[in-house]
């Protein structure tokens, strides 16, 4: 099995950019695109890895952003 890099696994599909798209038309401020796309890429992070048998967990910083740590099963630490 070939291994994915992150910017892959992050990787927009065509039906997924129209559907951000799509949200951005009638969500509003600049701002609050941003922050559905970045709970969007966090999502998505989260599930690739758990379907990989990765655990991961989700920390809330204080400037707004997300810290997520992903623990790679059978790993070097």
């Amino acid at each position: 099995m070939r291994k994915q890099t992150i910017s892959e696994m992050l990787a927009l599909s065509q039906r997924d950019l129209l559907r951000v798209f799509y949200a951005w038309c009638f969500w509003g401020a600049q701002q609050e695109l941003d922050r559905l796309i970045q709970n969007y890429a966090v999502e998505k992070t989260k599930l690739e890895a758990r379907r990989r048998g990765h655990t991961v967990t989700e920390q809330a910083l204080a400037d707004g952003s997300i810290k997520l740590c992903v623990q790679v099963a059978g790993g070097a630490a």
